[in-house]
């Protein structure tokens, strides 16, 4: 018997952010199943007291049936209190133990062999993965085994294994998670802080009224106190809890902020009190100072501080302090990082108040580089975590077990999660040197007909594979731009594989470059899957992928287009679409002519 986290009951869970971890999670079911001899498995993660089914591999019928499907974590204690314990795993023998199971279970194989080990039908066998606290995380549910019988023991030691493995897989989708979730937050603060600290007229006073609530909710801290330096004069009056009650902040604490805040904004760094261990900013600040900012921490019954420097250029302006009680967590490195992000925005805020628009457009142009490429690097070093489990777990396996006819099939599985793992890797440093201000554009001349022609040759073979029609329409004659070849071919390459990738069996894509006055139009439409029309201002984002499941079930990193699009703008075109889900899409891409 199979566990069915059933009907898509809440949709407060399937929009999990994470659809590269969801891919990965996908591919352990599949190796569980295919590897150790079942017809059926399935992962479930732990959200918010609830069994989501997040990976599913088994019967097509059961697939719509099962995915996204919801059930509380209580209707596995039915069998909890009867199974047998094996290792992570939970055991209930139909045989010996009948249970009527209340919750959506589902009995998938009616039949059975005469065989004393065939495996019953009413049979449970679930694994049980946890955190470091010893909290569930998430169940690794297996069916219908390909023998018919119950699984002997060295079947046994390969499902403890891979329950093993998908225990860190889980935890770390979790830890990228978190990290989305807490970038999401300070770039929503940081949008926020722009649009609320930027009117052309707005005063320092203004500024620093209309960013408190920015702060605190994007923070979700319990309080914060901003401290303007200009000279002798102060802009007081800005130290408040969460229900802006103003709070006196006492001048000998000024001049604390004072002393502290220079420091800090030279080295860059950002001050942590009720963090454990230490934070960093203690080898750039005297130890006195340290030692007096502990006591009115603690003279304050303030928990959780993080004082941010505020400044633009080499000058600190100011001092941005957020409160936390002991009941909120830590101050976070990413945190610790957006916070310093952001003492970057307001005080290019507090100083373009008073500057020139021109100086105001520059400082606002550089940040927004800077956010960006901090976003980019942090995830590409979690990006690259989970694909790693994949990779290691199987190297696990092989290293437990004799080399013979078997292992090919476990070499296939690395094949695939080293293959994930580069495209990856390959996608990101391009997007990331494309992205670069230090890297600019180098202008030669390029034929479109040479790299249409080229990428058609390269994507060929594996239309025919899937039974699609790629049609060519080029103008005569040389069609050329200005740009990077090597970009230039991503650009095309990108919008091709795409369309093929998403368009089913017996499909046309249609691959046209004409000219069109004095540019060049390159324009790529398919009758596929579509885009959504709720999805269209999105797909140009790093990382963003519909919730399409049909779109869902074909690899990709979310990347592709988010290149195509900062290639078409680095080049000075542009970049249309134009789609109907279910009726297909149209790229358009028209750059400068040469």
């Amino acid at each position: 018997m199979a566990f069915d986290e059933t009907r898509p009951s809440s949709s407060d869970h399937t929009g999990w952010s994470d659809s590269s971890a969801r891919a990965v999670l996908q591919l352990m079911v599949e190796s569980v199943a295919e590897l150790i001899g079942f017809e059926i498995a399935a992962l479930s993660v732990v959200l918010d007291g609830d069994l989501v089914t997040v990976a599913y591999t088994g019967p097509d019928e059961y697939r719509d049936y099962l995915m996204n499907a919801v059930d509380p974590v209580s209707v596995l204690d039915p069998v909890l209190e009867r199974a047998e314990t094996w290792g992570r795993y939970r055991f209930l023998d139909a045989d010996v133990d009948h249970v009527e199971l209340e919750g959506h279970w589902v009995m998938v194989a009616p039949d059975r062999s005469d065989h004393p080990d065939s495996w019953n039908p009413e049979n449970v066998l679930i694994g049980l993965l946890a955190g470091d606290d010893g909290e569930l995380v998430g169940v690794l549910s297996v069916d219908q085994p390909v023998s018919g019988r119950r699984p002997d023991a060295a079947q046994r030691d390969l499902l403890e294994r891979y329950a093993a493995q998908a225990e860190r897989a889980v935890l770390t989708a979790f830890e990228r998670e978190e990290l989305v979730h807490q970038v999401a937050q300070a770039d929503a603060a940081r949008r926020l802080i722009r649009s609320a600290a930027m009117p052309a007229q707005a005063s320092v006073e203004a500024v620093l009224v209309h960013t408190h609530a920015p702060l605190v909710e994007g923070f979700q801290a319990s309080g914060l106190w901003i401290e303007m330096f200009d000279g002798d004069e102060r802009h007081r009056g800005h130290a408040c809890d969460r229900e802006r009650e103003i709070i006196e902040v006492p001048d000998a604490i000024v001049e604390l902020a004072r002393a502290i805040a220079p420091l800090l904004w030279a080295e860059q760094q950002v001050f942590v009190m009720g963090n454990e261990p230490a934070p960093a900013a203690d080898a750039v600040l005297p130890g006195d100072l340290v030692d007096e900012a502990v006591q009115y921490t603690m003279a304050a019954d303030l928990d959780r501080v993080l004082a941010v420097p505020l400044g633009a250029g080499a000058e600190c302006l100011g001092l941005l302090v957020l409160t936390r009680n002991f009941a909120q967590p830590v101050w976070s490195s990413v945190e610790q990082a957006s916070a310093l992000e952001i003492g970057h925005d307001l005080g290019a805020a507090l100083l373009t108040a008073r500057a020139l628009e021109r100086e105001r457009g520059l400082v606002r142009q550089l940040q927004e580089l800077d956010d960006y490429r901090s976003q980019l690097f942090a995830t590409l070093s979690h990006e690259l975590r989970t694909p790693l489990t994949v990779i290691s777990g199987n190297l696990e396996i092989v290293g437990g077990l004799a080399i013979d006819d078997g292992a090919k099939v476990f070499l296939d599985a690395m094949g695939r999660g080293a293959e994930r793992m580069q495209k990856v890797v390959d996608d990101l440093m391009l997007l990331a040197r494309v992205t670069h201000p230090r890297h600019p554009l180098t202008r030669i001349s390029v034929d479109l007909r040479e790299v249409a022609e080229d990428v058609v040759t390269l994507l060929d073979s594996t239309a025919i594979s899937k039974g699609l029609t790629l049609d060519v329409h080029l103008d005569d004659g040389p069609l050329l731009v200005l740009g990077d070849p090597a970009e230039i071919d991503q650009l095309l390459a990108n919008l091709v594989s795409n369309a093929v990738k998403y368009t089913p069996s017996g499909g046309t894509v249609t691959l046209s470059v004409r000219r069109r006055d004095d540019d060049v139009e390159v324009r790529v439409a398919d009758d596929g899957l579509g885009i959504a029309e709720e999805d269209q201002a999105r797909i140009f984002r790093a990382f963003y992928r519909t919730e399409n499941p049909e779109a869902l079930s074909e690899p990709g990193t979310g990347l592709g287009l988010a290149i195509v699009a900062t290639v078409v703008e680095r080049h000075g075109g542009r970049v249309e679409v134009d789609s109907h889900l279910g009726q297909g899409s149209i790229f358009t891409v028209t750059l400068p002519g040469a």
